[in-house]
């Protein structure tokens, strides 16, 4: 830091500074870059700023040179000058040929130099390699590639676009089932291949669109967003354009490129025939789609989606002066501080600006959050813990706690009218709501159903001779509810009693016959299997007939009529007793510990006709659940329990569920359903929101702790 009140001599310049022109600021005020060659840099400055550059005088002494500008009609003090200078230091710009200077330029290169676990530490997140400098190969084939920029291009890739779009919206299943189908390895592999063509397409986008706008190109390289490699262009040069709008272009032109690669790779998926060429068209069209876009356009990173915002409000480093603002404007809420306010804006202008530091806030909060557990499982554990400490430290905890660091040093200036008051007692109100141990509701998705429930189901294959009842009929026990006929019973029924009678003729004749009586021994014993066989074919053809193994009423699982021929797998009749009902459930880790036997509550069915059935928790099971036992439940058949489908097709919970049964206090009058899906609403014991919360922390604290 330079002392004002010190004799100062101006140092000089470098040499290799250049001063362009630049884009008038957002009042409309002149504006200049000063451009460092060496490093690619650009610096916007003001008029003023220009002035003393322009009649910057190398040796001069700073009041000297102050006088000297006010005779050329300059009006700046001591401080202006002084403050140029810090800056000119600060990034280098001056010529070190003094020993102090160069001492002076070495001892900020090494303050600036950090070793490789310090550079790690700041640098793992994002970081970048140059590999390529494209900007003689640009500068040859930007020319023949004009006509790709034509607006004869544009429109026929936008007239393929929408015919393409029309195309899969009539065949929607069709291409999301090519899309389920490629969910494997295999498919990933391709699809990295696909994004690795569609971002360099992307870059090249950047870089082509730069080049025709008169801009150098500096570097192509990969960068690394949290170890994950991604290109990137350097498009530095940009800063020199005067139109914003040219500046927009640039920075639109890898995601416009993008959206032109998905169109013609809709289009293509379309009329190509299958094979190779049409799933290489699928890949392009869904990786454009569906991956790089969603990350590109985000305004709230520092992606083309940042920039595009930033160019077409025409808000230069939006992010600081949002976040200044926002900072303002949360303070003047919350403690009424009176700051003066960052920078004079339009109200629109400055609302905009706290809107969206707000919202950045938010989502970085989660994203940061979700960087630190995806560096947690990315590395081996002892790395992973560091790492995730790291983030949550220094990307969440760090900037919160610096804040509140402000408002403690400021308490003093609080000032808190009768809204302030309000607003902070509610807030106190909240807080005391989540740590009071409170009664609370537990809903368990539940399964209502008989306790005595029977589906028959034929022996064997059959066919029906008469249906004696009706679906919804009350039968008594022991009551005839279907008759079934096997001709090929029947028939050998027929053959049996024909081999049967003939033996029983030959037993008749033995006194007749020496040969019968030599045969007695064998003649009784084939009367005997006979007659064995026959009381079994009958047994057989008794069991065809369905009789009700209790009392109850009828629910009818297939259509029956005379003749239909049904197989030993098909369900018949069930056969419900309404009289005992009972509730099992499921439910879920974090409500478990809130339950108790004895509790009571109310079943409400998901057919939502308004009926409920009182019931009291008899059982809770000590152990998880590994596949759903009731498929009504799941999520996949509009239950309320999340699952996923297994190859061999169970359904598995997404976290632990337990087993829950209930018993019904107040059974519902001539209920005859089979199985009824719907929720159990319980209340539970007394617990806090926040030891809850802060109970399933530890838990994964402790499950994530062993090693």
């Amino acid at each position: 830091m330079v002392n004002a009140d010190a004799p100062i001599t101006l140092p000089s310049l470098r040499q290799n500074l250049r001063l362009l022109p630049a884009a008038a600021d957002e009042d409309g005020a002149p504006r200049w870059l000063l451009f460092d060659i060496v490093r690619n840099r650009y610096f916007t400055i003001s008029r003023t700023t220009l002035d003393l550059i322009q009649h910057w005088e190398p040796g001069a002494e700073l009041d000297g040179f102050v006088a000297h500008l006010a005779g050329r009609g300059i009006a700046v003090d001591r401080e202006e000058v002084a403050a140029l200078l810090d800056f000119l230091v600060a990034n280098d710009l001056i010529e070190a040929r003094s020993p102090a200077a160069s001492e002076s330029v070495h001892r900020r290169y090494q303050a600036s130099r950090h070793g490789i676990w310090r550079w790690l530490l700041h640098n793992y997140l994002f970081f970048r390699i140059p590999l390529l400098r494209p900007d003689a190969w640009l500068t040859k084939w930007t020319p023949r590639l004009a006509w790709l920029f034509s607006p004869q291009s544009h429109y026929v890739v936008m007239a393929l676009g929408f015919t393409g779009a029309i195309l899969v919206l009539r065949e929607w299943d069709r291409f999301l089932a090519t899309f389920l189908h490629f969910f494997n390895f295999e498919g990933l592999l391709w699809y990295g291949i696909a994004l690795a063509i569609v971002k360099s397409a992307h870059e090249l986008g950047h870089a082509f669109v730069a080049k025709r706008q008169g801009c150098r190109v500096a570097s192509v390289g990969v960068a690394f967003l949290v170890m994950f490699p991604v290109l990137y262009t350097d498009t530095t040069d940009a800063w020199k354009l005067r139109s914003r709008r040219a500046r927009l272009r640039i920075v639109t032109a890898g995601v416009r490129t993008e959206l032109y690669i998905a169109m013609i790779s809709t289009f293509l998926w379309n009329v190509l025939p299958d094979g190779p060429a049409r799933s290489a068209a699928f890949f392009l069209a869904t990786t454009s789609w569906f991956a790089s876009l969603l990350v590109n356009i985000s305004p709230f990173l520092r992606f083309d989606g940042y920039y595009a915002l930033s160019d077409a409000l025409g808000v230069e480093n939006l992010q600081q002066r949002a976040f200044a603002y926002g900072r303002w404007q949360l303070r003047k809420l919350l403690f009424g501080l009176a700051d003066p306010v960052p920078e004079a804006l339009p109200r629109q202008r400055a609302q905009l600006l706290i809107a969206y530091a707000w919202a950045t806030w938010i989502y970085r909060f989660f994203l940061f959050l979700g960087i630190a557990l995806l560096v947690y499982h990315f590395f081996f554990k002892v790395l992973g813990i560091f790492l995730f400490a790291v983030e949550i430290l220094w990307f969440v905890l760090l900037p919160i706690w610096r804040e509140i660091s402000v408002w403690r040093k400021r308490r003093g200036d609080f000032h808190f009218d009768r809204r302030r008051r309000v607003f902070w007692s509610v807030v106190a109100g909240l807080v005391l709501a989540a740590a009071l141990p409170l009664r609370t509701d537990v809903q368990v998705p539940a399964v209502l159903q008989a306790e005595q429930v029977q589906t028959m189901f034929v022996p064997e294959a059959a066919k029906v001779g008469a249906v004696h009842v009706r679906d919804g009929d009350w039968v008594e026990r022991g009551a005839v509810m279907l008759e079934l006929r096997s001709p090929a019973l029947e028939h050998a029924l027929v053959e049996v009693g024909e081999e049967l009678r003939i033996a029983r003729l030959h037993l008749s004749r033995v006194a007749s016959s020496a040969q019968d009586k030599a045969l007695l021994g064998v003649t009784t014993s084939q009367i005997s299997r006979l007659e064995q066989r026959e009381a079994g074919l009958k047994e057989r053809v008794m069991r065809l007939t369905v009789l009700a193994p209790f009392s109850g009423r009828v629910r009818a699982s297939e259509q029956l009529h005379p003749e239909r021929w049904v197989s030993p797998e098909m369900p018949l009749l069930t056969l419900v007793e309404p009289a005992a009902l009972k509730v099992n459930g499921l439910v879920d880790e974090r409500n478990l510990r809130a339950l108790e036997v004895g509790q009571s509550g109310v079943f409400l069915p998901d057919r939502g006709d308004g009926s409920r059935l009182g019931v009291e928790l008899i059982a809770v099971d000590i152990g998880a659940v590994f596949a759903l036992p009731y498929p009504e439940l799941a999520s996949v058949y509009g239950g309320h329990v999340p699952v996923r489908t297994t190859g061999d097709g169970r359904h598995v919970p997404e976290g632990a569920y337990y087993r829950v049964a209930f018993s019904v206090t107040n059974a519902k009058a001539n209920w005859g359903q089979i199985r009824e899906p719907g929720m159990v609403v319980v209340t539970g014991t007394r617990r806090s929101w926040v030891w809850l919360h802060l109970k399933q922390v530890m838990a994964a604290l402790v499950r994530e702790s062993g090693f």
